[in-house]
């Protein structure tokens, strides 16, 4: 028999994170996604010493370098904190227990880390382990951001993220005392504390729904903020999105900003508030939704770029005087880019047509590269079908994506016609489906799965509707007050893309995606009945009035939320709009079978989403099915489950045939 793909190989695919560098340079860490949650892979730059450490129970959910020793800290999901030491390939456990505790954050001088427990700021000494728990107000409920403590430069202060009267805020403690010395006010959503060079705290604030965003400086002796940047859309809303980051000395910030059309490089001097853009062009010069542009040094920083192609990342350098340099151009998605202490080398993830995400190493003396993991996609029996990159209008548009051919694959003749058809709709809506590989698990998962199908006979459309990144801001803003209308017609205006395609059998097409694309497989079953001939649905919104209540109350601040500009107003302003934009208006409209899988611990999109269809789905007497899954959370971590819902998948698309 001639060799062929096996769903086993698509779920065999490694996803690593983005990488991080010991203090030294001497080694590198980053976590990797392997079957049912992360390892930690530790390595030195050549990858001559690699340790992929697994816990004893449960896998690793963060890490954090020690800013003097060659040393981290480990957390798992099974509630421990471990000491790991990679030049010796070893592990001491410091914390146990039932106790929630995350964010892990290591004082200037290695002596101590800052986390919550159970809400709570604490201090640990690494030695002694004494610790310090301060009363002020918890973290809150929403979801974390990307930093949630820092410390002052002399270690005396600490800054954290609390919740309070239903937003979040940033507040200093002073580590001696205990004393809560200076705290955010007001509504407006605060987070991503850094300090800077003269003392101050930085942080982030939106809101207003998601109309306004501010980068203010405060000093916490004396309480005086100043506003170093301010971004306000009342119509559209502010799309500008990822933690400012702080240059080594202190002195200036650097941000992704669209302020002229499209994502590009910013520094603002934090003395004077001069804001410098260092970079232009029509291109966005941001690897993925909440990138931000790294510091090499003082003077030079480091970003993903799609100005080589739309679909594609590759890696540049700008100094502080605008000067651009090409890193890495190598043909797919470069993205996580993470300069050695040094400046010598980088660090990125690398994914393309023909492998699945990798950890690698760019010199910029030698410019050499180094490959530290290696796609098990080159390991697979038949080569991966080279996706082709695909435009049609809609809506007054130019809308792209990317289409594997079955007929490309050995499996499936040449001359073969009334092939089956599959659209995938991504998540977000702020995302993008790569030139191959996506380098993040939930899409890459996603992108396997459909060069599986394709060897089985079916022509798989990933489309890049309106609301994502890579094609500029006004592209980004293009759903704002008519959500669930002209994004819906792009998916829909794919299935006809793939319909007119003279191969495909334009009886047998299917939509199906992943939270917003599950929100799109709704809608768009209701809206476009005679698109699709079956829908699957993965955790998808199909009421938005119940989703905003509970997101509002354990997702994110409503003050940050930009869900009531999405509809033109608040639900009791325009419940029209509201009710058109929610699937379960239309459900009365399907002509076709819908399957649902939904996790009960699902932190992204609320389960009872999938009650909603369910009753709805049943009172109506729609043909439909629904799977839910115990505790599992919005993208399915055990292998298990995956492979559960893709072989039923598998199936319903074989009986759709």
């Amino acid at each position: 028999m001639p060799p062929e793909l096996t769903l086993s190989d698509a779920l065999d695919i490694e996803y690593p994170g983005a990488p991080s560098w010991s203090a030294n340079g001497n080694f590198l860490a980053a976590t990797v996604y392997e079957d049912d949650g992360n390892v930690l892979l530790v390595t030195d730059p050549k990858n001559d010493r690699p340790w992929r450490f697994t816990p004893d129970d449960g896998h690793v959910t963060e890490f954090s370098w020690s800013p003097t020793e060659s040393s981290l800290l480990v957390a798992t999901d099974a509630g421990d904190l471990l000491l790991a030491d990679p030049k010796e390939m070893t592990t001491t456990c410091l914390l146990s227990g039932p106790d929630e505790r995350s964010a892990y954050t290591w004082s200037n001088d290695g002596t101590r880390f800052a986390f919550y427990r159970d809400g709570r700021p604490f201090v640990r000494d690494i030695e002694t382990g004494e610790e310090r728990g301060f009363d002020g107000p918890k973290r809150g409920p929403f979801l974390g951001e990307a930093r949630m403590f820092a410390w002052s430069d002399d270690d005396t202060l600490l800054a954290y993220r609390f919740v309070e009267d239903g937003t979040t805020h940033v507040g200093v403690v002073h580590t001696e005392s205990g004393e809560l010395v200076w705290r955010t006010h007001g509504e407006l959503a605060s987070s991503t504390p850094a300090w800077l060079s003269d003392g101050r705290v930085l942080f982030d604030q939106h809101g207003e729904g998601g109309t306004v965003r501010r980068i203010v400086a405060a000093d916490p002796e004396t309480g005086v903020e100043t506003v170093l940047f301010r971004e306000s859309d009342r119509e559209r809303g502010i799309v500008s999105s990822g933690a400012p980051e702080v240059s080594p000395d202190g002195r200036r910030i650097a941000l992704s900003l669209p302020l002229d059309g499209w994502d590009h490089v910013h520094v603002i001097d934090v003395e004077t508030g001069d804001r410098t853009q260092l970079t232009e062009g029509a291109f966005e010069d941001k690897g993925v939704a909440d990138a931000t542009p790294q510091w090499s040094d003082d003077e030079t920083l480091v970003f993903a770029s799609n100005r080589n192609g739309s679909g594609q990342r590759h890696l540049f350098s700008v100094t502080l005087d605008g000067e651009t340099t090409a890193l890495v151009e190598t043909d797919g998605t470069n993205v996580h880019p993470r300069p050695a202490p040094d400046g010598g080398t980088i660090a990125y993830v690398h994914a393309d047509g023909e492998l699945s995400p990798e950890l690698r190493i760019f010199d910029f003396r030698d410019r050499g590269r180094e490959r530290l993991t290696r796609s098990t996609v080159e390991e697979w029996s038949i080569p991966p079908i080279e996706p082709e990159r695909i435009e049609f209008e809609s809506a007054g548009r130019t809308i792209d994506g990317y289409l594997l051919d079955p007929r490309k694959s050995d499996a499936v003749a040449d001359d073969a016609t009334d092939i089956p058809a599959v659209v995938c709709v991504h998540g977000g809506p702020m995302r993008q489906m790569r030139d191959g590989w996506h380098p993040s698990r939930s899409y890459g998962l996603f992108y396997s799965s459909h060069q599986y199908l394709a060897t089985k006979g079916y022509a798989c459309l990933f489309v890049n509707y309106r609301g994502g990144i890579g094609y500029g801001k006004e592209f980004r803003q293009a759903i704002a007050g008519t959500r669930g209308e002209d994004e819906i017609e792009d998916v829909a205006r794919a299935g006809k893309f793939l319909k007119a395609l003279s191969y495909v059998d334009s009886d047998a097409v299917t939509v199906w995606g992943l939270s917003y694309g599950g929100y799109a497989t709704l809608q768009v079953l209701g809206t476009h009945p005679d698109t699709f001939s079956l829908g699957i649905n993965l955790a998808g919104l199909a009421d938005l009035e119940l989703y905003k209540e509970w997101a509002e109350e354990t997702k994110h601040p409503a003050a940050a939320s930009s869900e009531a500009l999405r509809m033109g107003g608040e639900p009791w302003e325009v419940p029209e709009r509201w009710a058109e934009a929610s699937p379960e208006t239309h459900m009365e409209n399907y002509e076709t079978p819908l399957y649902n899988f939904h996790g009960t611990g699902d932190r992204y999109v609320n389960f009872e989403q999938l009650d909603v269809v369910v009753e709805t789905l049943t009172d109506l007497g729609k043909e439909f099915d629904a799977d839910h899954y115990p505790d599992k959370n919005h993208v399915f971590s055990k292998r298990a489950t995956w492979e559960r819902t893709l072989q039923k998948v598998e199936r319903v698309l074989e009986d759709d045939r």
